[in-house]
């Protein structure tokens, strides 16, 4: 086993040149995204099965696709990880074999202190960084999201390979953050860098939608298409999800639906990122009252396939939506079940948030709206702990007030569209759903 260095000039510990080449286009495609992952993975591992880090991110990649039967081929990978690194890696493979062990474990937290500690010593370790750049994300941990990659911004220049993705994870944590402004010139720079970073145009889109921008929305996921479409895996539908946002906003359902069958729903995938878009569209639009037709079915029967896995809460609550729109029934028990029996991160927040929110979910889809209400108005303010996006989640938003207005519940339907207005000043929907709840505040205080 020799010592080599990576593209960035890190030390690996590796068979020889040939598999320092394999590190770093396996790094290079699960930074971009590519189709050509699993291959590359599979490349590097040939290349040299020993390698510590080679383990590591099998473990990282295997936990990453949210696949029940990969947790197992996660798990040794980790223990050989963890093994290999123990007598021949060096400090940061170590860590990096902690960070996938905790992981392993269902200790997130551990998980991606054990990643920041990398990157305290080796800023420019970019795998260590789009990875704690996940972990924040669907902890729900916005401030750390944010400041994560703002600590190793000054070890960044142009000439370091994976400088754009950087500018592109900067832009992400500046934009759920709030920091909408700075997000969106990072965002577009890391473009101009690299037109095929999707994760860099996805955090543009991101900005647009917070911003009401919906028109230069869809242009700019429009703008390159060739540069990314094709290129990456099913990360891209999930930008072809985003410009279904401003379409639906813009209230041109037919062109939700076209961007739905043929986009982002296309094929009928079980991947969870792939469900959580069609079933939170397909929310949004019963919200609306547009009729969907056998789409809720088909997706709540590829949903159903996943339902008894429990690894992400976000997941679920999306395969609960899928559940709702078909009239399948609820996941509240099922997941309320899964926290008492884990000793995990996700454990607290399977019973406390997600277990409510997935009653609310299934009264909505019974109609029950009054419930819905009840189970959703409590933890509203804490499911942020789910994990996924501002964008992701509003979906759950939409769903409450929703409920309020179809309930009856005019005040709380009228204080909470007084509070989305305040946050999508430029949302069509909100203004008209705000007139609806302020005319029927008034009927009722004049009777």
């Amino acid at each position: 086993m020799q010592t080599h260095q990576d593209k960035r000039g890190l030390a690996i510990t590796v068979a020889g040149a040939a598999a320092a080449d394999a590190h770093d286009a396996l790094t290079d495609a699960y930074l971009g995204f590519r189709i050509d992952t699993g291959g590359r993975l599979k490349a590097a591992l040939q290349a040299d099965p020993e390698a510590p880090l080679h383990q590591t991110m099998a473990g990282y990649i295997f936990h990453l696709m949210c696949q029940k039967p990969l947790l197992e081929r996660a798990a040794a990978a980790s223990a050989k990880a963890t093994s290999l690194a123990e007598n021949r890696g060096n400090a940061r493979e170590k860590l990096h074999a902690q960070a996938l062990a905790a992981w392993t474990a269902g200790d997130l937290r551990a998980a991606v202190q054990a990643l920041e500690a990398v990157l305290i010593d080796w800023p420019t370790d970019v795998l260590a960084l789009k990875l704690a750049h996940y972990l924040h994300f669907y902890l729900g941990d916005v401030a750390e999201h944010r400041d994560s990659v703002a600590r190793v911004m000054p070890h960044w220049r142009p000439h370091i390979p994976g400088y754009a993705a950087v500018l592109g994870m900067r832009a992400f944590g500046l934009e759920e953050a709030g920091h909408y402004d700075e997000a969106e010139r990072f965002g577009r720079r890391a473009v101009e860098l690299d037109p095929s970073d999707t994760w860099s145009i996805h955090a543009v889109t991101h900005v647009l939608e917070m911003q009401g921008r919906h028109r230069e929305g869809i242009a700019w996921v429009a703008r390159d298409v060739s540069a990314w479409d094709g290129k990456v895996h099913n990360f891209a539908n999930h930008v072809w999800w985003h410009k279904a946002l401003y379409h639906l906003e813009l209230d041109e359902p037919e062109a939700v639906l076209d961007l739905y069958d043929n986009r982002f729903r296309s094929e009928a995938t079980d991947d969870g990122l792939d469900i959580a878009n069609a079933a939170a569209m397909l929310m949004r639009l019963k919200c609306r009252d547009v009729n969907c037709g056998d789409r809720w079915e088909a997706l709540a029967a590829v949903a159903a396939t996943k339902a008894a896995d429990h690894i992400l809460p976000f997941n679920d609550l999306h395969i609960a939506l899928a559940f709702a729109g078909a009239g399948r029934g609820s996941l509240a028990d099922a997941m309320a079940a899964r926290g008492a029996a884990g000793d995990d991160h996700w454990a607290a927040i399977y019973r406390d948030i997600a277990a409510p929110m997935a009653a609310g979910i299934a009264a909505y889809g019974t109609g029950d709206y009054a419930a819905a209400v009840k189970a959703l108005a409590p933890v509203r303010y804490a499911w942020g702990a789910i994990g996924g996006s501002h964008a992701q989640r509003d979906v759950f938003q939409q769903m409450l007030i929703d409920a309020a207005m179809r309930a009856g519940d005019w005040r709380h339907a009228s204080a909470l569209l007084a509070e989305r207005q305040a946050l999508k000043p430029h949302s069509r929907d909100t203004a008209r759903r705000a007139a609806q709840a302020a005319a029927a505040v008034s009927v009722a205080a004049a009777g």
